[in-house]
């Protein structure tokens, strides 16, 4: 008896009205906002608001302004505007809904998990039809609580740890793995084995990712990997300047570098122009994500495109699909091949080759 009473001390979810109808939760949610579609008849329709009747089932805040009147509004959630990748992407799924009639709203959660939910209940109480998450950890639990609750949302750039029992989530990124693989390859056919690795948090899908596609590549080429050459930073900076501080007061420098992102290539240079160290010739650099500073004088980044306009785009369309109820309630999971943009940092055009790589040469050059 105190069990049964400490569960009603938690309110009713759309999981539990699912276990009880034996259906799936996307069913319950279908049923439960009234969107009539053929894969829930009316006998299931009916069972269904009936077993939510008697568990007492009220939406929370999340499904409260979602399931009655549309906004032609999108809550964007992203980490920070401080990275520019965030900027850029903002204001390429701006671009977009406006294009098709929305407009958007952004928040950082640049503190984690608290202020991500803080932005979703802000968001979703000023009745958003729908969210972009770029902010998302490998194991979110509020990504978690939004596929239960049948919000329309769509996970851009990062994505969460599938876990059993949890539901397919819509998600538009690129092939993070692949793309840290080609980068840390590129510079290994440039000649370099002591190559030091600037990940991201391991929290984050690209950062974990990243890591992985990175350390796949010394694996391939049958280089050991120094383990105290694996170092990681916070996608900032800051950190990519610290970092590369202390790589340069080891004995045994590394002659190459990878970083996680751009904004910590862009760190790392900080960092090498104070020892009065030039790029290429001291140290070679490749980033991710080519970001628009990544391609100016002085700066001349060898990079990993995300393809940020594409995935704006598709994030923006798949989402308004989902609100409008155009998408079949089918999860579309879209992986972007990533492109090795090829500029100086990475000695590449010193050598003598083209500087201008064309993406079918460049996927070669990956593979090859």
């Amino acid at each position: 008896m105190e069990n049964k009473k400490e569960k009603r001390h938690q309110p009713p979810t759309v999981k539990d009205i699912a276990r009880e109808a034996k259906v799936s939760t996307t069913t319950v949610s279908l049923a439960l906002s009234n969107l009539k579609t053929s894969r829930v008849g009316d006998p299931t329709r009916k069972k269904i608001l009936k077993i939510a009747e008697r568990l007492n089932y009220k939406p929370n805040y999340i499904a409260r302004s979602l399931v009655s009147k549309k906004t032609h509004s999108i809550g964007l959630v992203v980490t920070t505007l401080l990275n520019p990748f965030y900027a850029e992407i903002a204001q390429d799924i701006i671009d977009r809904a406006t294009a098709l009639g929305y407009s958007v709203s952004t928040c950082s959660a640049r503190a984690g998990l608290h202020e991500e939910r803080v932005c979703v209940e802000e968001f979703l109480n000023r009745g958003m039809d729908g969210l972009i998450v770029c902010s998302a950890l490998r194991n979110d639990p509020l990504i978690y609580e939004l596929a239960d609750q049948g919000v329309p949302f769509v996970l851009a750039m990062r994505n969460v740890k599938q876990h059993p029992g949890n539901p397919p989530l819509d998600h538009v990124g690129v092939d993070n793995k692949r793309g840290a693989f080609m980068a840390v390859e590129h510079l290994i056919k440039m000649g370099h084995k002591r190559i030091a690795l600037i990940s991201g948090p391991n929290e984050t899908s690209t950062g974990y990712d990243r890591q992985k596609g990175a350390l796949a590549a010394f694996e391939v080429h049958g280089i050991v990997v120094d383990p105290h050459l694996v170092l990681i930073g916070d996608f900032f900076r800051l950190s990519g300047y610290r970092i590369t501080r202390d790589l340069l007061q080891r004995r045994e420098r590394p002659t190459a570098i990878f970083a996680a992102n751009d904004h910590m290539a862009i760190g790392a240079i900080d960092a090498l122009h104070e020892e009065a160290l030039n790029v290429p010739e001291d140290m070679a650099l490749i980033g991710f994500d080519d970001i628009e500073m990544a391609g100016i004088p002085g700066i001349d980044l060898t990079t990993v495109s995300q393809k940020k306009a594409t995935m704006g785009r598709l994030a923006v369309d798949r989402l308004i699909a989902n609100i409008k109820g155009e998408s079949d309630y089918i999860v579309q999971r879209t992986i972007l091949d990533p492109i090795l943009v090829v500029r100086n940092s990475c000695g590449f055009r010193a050598r003598g080759s083209v500087y201008e790589v064309s993406e079918n040469k460049v996927a070669a050059l990956a593979m090859g």
